[in-house]
């Protein structure tokens, strides 16, 4: 299934619609490696139980999770796989990556548009979203994704959302599937 929006709606509008896909009448319990302030969840509440978040710093939230780390989520990914951190009943993984830089096609440092502790410590999206992938497979869950461009899996559902950018239109994809 593949949705399309216009410039204008919003992050957690589209997170709240592809939730809708997962949701089976009880309360999910999501694990997001990119946290930042939870904004994602913002019209999700009735729908989630319980959140393990992971962000690399900690933030104001707007939605508050029911567990923090913080810490690099490649690192958390590792630490989980191994089994070194108890995640409970997950029933979806959610990545994130700040790239708000990367999309603009120019250093973060260069511009100042994004501040993101990631991005100051020179670390690409790409291997954000690389670490997610294992934990998605290794749990047997689905990954809900907000990209610059589509993940290579098999897609519940896709959201193509047209963005303003420095130079013209582009397109985010939201997108929630399984490996």
């Amino acid at each position: 299934m593949i949705l399309r929006y216009r410039h204008g709606v919003k992050s957690y509008e589209i997170v709240k619609r592809l939730l809708g896909y997962i949701y089976a009448g009880r309360p999910l319990n999501i694990v997001d490696l990119t946290y930042g302030v939870g904004r994602f969840y913002r019209l999700s509440r009735p729908m989630i139980g319980r959140i393990v978040a992971v962000d690399i710093a900690r933030h104001r939230w707007e939605v508050e999770p029911t567990v923090f780390y913080q810490m690099d989520c490649r690192v958390f990914v590792d630490r989980a796989l191994r089994g070194e951190v108890a995640l409970g009943d997950v029933d979806l993984v959610v990545v994130d990556p700040p790239w708000s830089h990367e999309k603009r096609g120019v250093a973060a440092r260069e511009t100042g548009v994004s501040r993101q502790p990631y991005h100051m410590a020179g670390v690409d999206s790409r291997s954000i979203v690389g670490a997610a992938a294992p934990l998605s497979r290794a749990l047997g869950k689905p990954l809900l994704y907000r990209y610059r461009e589509p993940l290579q899996c098999n897609h519940i559902a896709q959201a193509i959302a047209e963005v303003k950018m420095l130079r013209g239109r582009g397109h985010v994809y939201y997108g929630v599937c399984t490996f």
